[in-house]
């Protein structure tokens, strides 16, 4: 059976071809990690994310983070780890297929506004194939910028479909079905813009793109028989797309303002320079795409030779698109494409320290594909060489856009190969040093530091993890110098305060540790960490209520951070509540199972419930793990004392003193089985006496539970009179302090040793 559409079999292979080839070239990438330059913030270390798509979650989202507002792509990466948790390809795959459908995308349109379909391929392919945009599919924090072209995408497909509308109308009787649907159209469109612009704010120029494409290829108006009239109207009809694009940009200023540095010394001059020289750089990168990288160091002094090429540059083409105005209109539009959507991001307003990135041209490119492609059809007419050249500028692209892909393999390979193509790339050398310090080899971690701070003095990023290498040396002074010029040059840097609040605790300096997690908590007051770390500066002080409400506040952020769980136990354990103490560091171990120190927590509040069973499994666990604790052999010795295991008992005690000679509590369990066990072959009197003596030495005789353990040596070796007097003494510091069952215990020895009875097989 025939199809009335001729082009029907051809655009069927087309996106066929454009699809698997994409994916073919791209789907290696789910192999790759992480990469540790913003994939924390977005997914690793974002418990927000990690919990998947959850009512707190979506009013998050919508909240200023990252330094952006962009609700969608929050939604975005939720959604993936609702799906594939933290395994890192099914993160990628979703870029990759979300790029796939933009290039589709792109495909349809062009096709339905130009009606060239091979020519639409062509700008389809370079889109989908050119390594400059490996950078916005290949990086998961990058999502904003594959979600932003595909809805981009939409909303040019509604608004081409809306044109077509509104032509057919001009052409027909039956207006007000075509009227109809043109207003469908429009508003879905208006949708797909809204969209575009929640998941990433450089959607913000896509009002001069619609109008841009009403002058070609929509050719809903002409330069040279301009009537006002309809201009008007199509002027009126993108104000609801531009006050979007107003309302987006103040959110985006907003979120930004952190970041924003081109008030912070850099002139007007500075950053008109730099924007032509970025213009410059990004057209020739279209040509010849080498040396990208994922980071480029920002150049104050520009060479004014280069600036000057750069104005030559800009000023010839725009001369020659105007020149051809008429004749090859598609020059113009897509030169003021390129020119248009760059503005966000090209340097006028500098955020960040980047000079440029790879990821800005994903949407501008589109602007010189179109007349590079339409430009070549008509330059070259023999279409065996058009189609030669053709397929070879694909292979070329697809060959080198794998090279690129697998550069961001992992964090190494990517910031290695940025070290390499660029020139005292301070950030590359900064990273790769992190990368070495998370293998333990601090010196050469230090030694790049300091390379990295010799290219540039005033980078806070190196000075931070310069501070963290000094603290793992065990140097907190130098750490502590270093955090704080940090500060000095980037002052509302989160994690700079919370690293410097961690060094400081442990210096004891609590007050200042107090100043910097409150200033981390103005700047992020969602962060689970941070409560966590506050309120551990609060429970070393004593300040339990405080610091109960920070832990709280902290699991309501992150309630699976193990840590706050296991703290926030202790401290009510501490309290005397026993009950909801054991229930919280049960929740810690649930969530983190290996944790010697949390299965040693729980295993103390549950001698401390007398389940000795249970606490025994668990000190088993945290002996098995941390073989260099000598309170958790003794812990666990006790217990197995209780459960009548008195050899393994025994044992643990004996690797408790080993590891402490002088550690009372094992001196007193050892000594308590010397002297009652029921089995005579274990008892021995005079060990006992030794033992004994010098646990309460330790504690300076005010301790009952040693003085009841002397007495009852005293008693094994026959010194009855010691033994009432010592027993006499815990009995009435038992009392004094509360400890009831402790007092009747003595009681009952004392009336047992009173009659010459030592105290056995209890």
């Amino acid at each position: 059976m025939r199809t009335r559409d001729p082009q029907f079999r051809n655009r069927c292979l087309i996106y066929a071809g454009l699809a698997l080839a994409t994916l073919a070239v791209y789907l290696p990438a789910v192999y790759h990690g992480f990469v540790e330059y913003d994939d924390q913030q977005y997914v690793t270390d974002n418990p927000r994310v990690q919990a998947g798509l959850t009512w707190n979650g979506l009013v998050w989202a919508f909240g200023f983070h990252a330094g952006n507002w962009h609700p969608l792509a929050w939604l975005s990466h939720m959604l993936d780890c609702q799906l594939y948790g933290a395994r890192a390809g099914g993160h990628h795959l979703t870029g990759i297929l979300l790029h796939v459908a933009s290039t589709l995308l792109l495909f349809s349109v062009l096709n339905l506004m130009t009606n060239a379909l091979w020519r639409s391929a062509a700008v389809a392919a370079l889109f989908a194939w050119h390594p400059l945009h490996v950078e916005s599919v290949a990086w998961v924090a990058e999502r904003k910028d594959v979600l932003c072209a595909f809805f981009w995408m939409l909303t040019l497909w509604c608004y081409a479909k809306r044109a077509a509308c509104c032509v057919l109308r001009e052409k027909t009787a039956g207006a007000s079905r075509i009227t109809h649907h043109a207003s469908l159209f429009y508003w879905l469109s208006f949708l797909c813009f809204a969209l575009a612009l929640m998941s990433k704010p450089m959607a913000v120029t896509l009002p001069f793109v619609l109008l841009l494409l009403d002058f070609w290829p929509l050719k809903r108006f002409t330069i040279y028989d301009l009537r006002f009239t309809i201009f008007k109207t199509l002027l009126l009809e993108k104000i609801p797309f531009v006050v979007l694009s107003v309302v987006a940009c103040g959110l985006t200023l907003r979120a930004q303002e952190i970041a924003i540095v081109s008030t912070a010394g850099l002139p007007v001059s500075q950053r008109i320079a730099h924007t032509l020289v970025a213009y410059n750089h990004y057209f020739w990168a279209l040509f010849f795409p080498n040396k990208l990288a994922v980071y480029y160091p920002y150049v104050i002094n520009l060479e004014p030779g280069l600036v000057v090429f750069s104005g030559v540059v800009v000023a010839l083409i725009t001369l020659l698109a105007v020149m051809n105005l008429r004749r090859r209109p598609w020059l113009i539009v897509g030169w003021l494409w390129y020119l248009g959507t760059l503005v966000p991001v090209i340097g006028l307003v500098q955020v960040g320290d980047q000079a440029w990135a790879d990821r800005y041209t994903y949407l501008p490119l589109i602007g010189l594909f179109v007349p590079l492609v339409w430009t070549a059809v008509e330059v070259i007419k023999n279409k065996i060489v058009l189609r030669t050249l053709a397929v070879a500028a694909g292979v070329t692209m697809l060959a080198a856009t794998s090279v690129q892909l697998s550069y961001w393999k992992n964090t190494w390979t990517l910031f290695d190969h940025a070290n390499q193509v660029t020139h005292e790339n301070y950030m590359a050398v900064t990273v790769l040093a992190s990368q070495l310090a998370k293998q333990g080899k601090l010196d050469e971690a230090i030694a790049l530091y300091h390379t990295a701070l010799s290219y540039k003095p005033t980078f806070p990023e190196t000075h931070f993890f310069l501070g963290n290498a000094f603290d793992q040396l065990n140097q907190p002074d130098e750490a502590v110098a270093e955090y704080e010029k940090a500060l000095w040059f980037k002052p509302m840097q989160e994690q700079t305060h919370i690293f410097l609040g961690i060094v400081l605790g442990k210096q004891k300096k609590y007050a200042e540790a107090i100043t910097n997690y409150e200033a981390a908590l103005k700047i992020d007051p969602d962060s689970a960490v941070t409560h966590n770390n506050l309120a551990r500066v609060f429970h070393t002080q004593g300040r339990f209520d405080e610091a109960i409400a920070h832990y709280q506040a902290a699991l309501k952020i992150d309630p699976k951070l193990a840590l706050a769980h296991n703290n926030l136990g202790i401290l009510l354990l501490q309290k005397g509540s026993l009950t909801d103490g054991t229930t919280q560091l049960r929740e810690a171990l649930r969530l983190n199972p290996t944790n010697a120190e949390t299965q040693f927590n729980l295993a103390l509040a549950l001698n401390q419930q007398q389940q000795w069973s249970e606490a025994a499994g668990l000190f088993a666990k945290t002996v098995g793990a941390n073989s260099s604790n000598p309170k958790a052999h003794d812990e666990f010795a006790t217990a197995l004392a209780h459960l009548k295991r008195t050899h393994e008992a025994m044992s643990e005690y004996a690797s408790a003193l080993l590891l402490q000679p002088d550690y009372p509590d094992a001196l007193d369990g050892l000594a308590w089985i010397l002297s009652t066990d029921a089995n005579a072959e274990l008892r021995n009197g005079v060990e006992a006496v030794k033992m004994a003596e010098r646990a309460c030495e330790l504690t300076e005789r005010k301790d009952a539970e040693k003085l009841k353990t002397l007495a009852a040596a005293d008693a094994e070796t026959g010194r009855f009179a010691e033994a009432v007097s010592t027993a006499q003494t815990a009995k009435d510091l038992a009392t004094a302090g509360g400890k009831l069952h402790l007092a009747d215990e003595c009681s009952a020895m004392l009336q047992r040793f009173q009659q010459s009875q030592p105290w056995h097989g209890q």
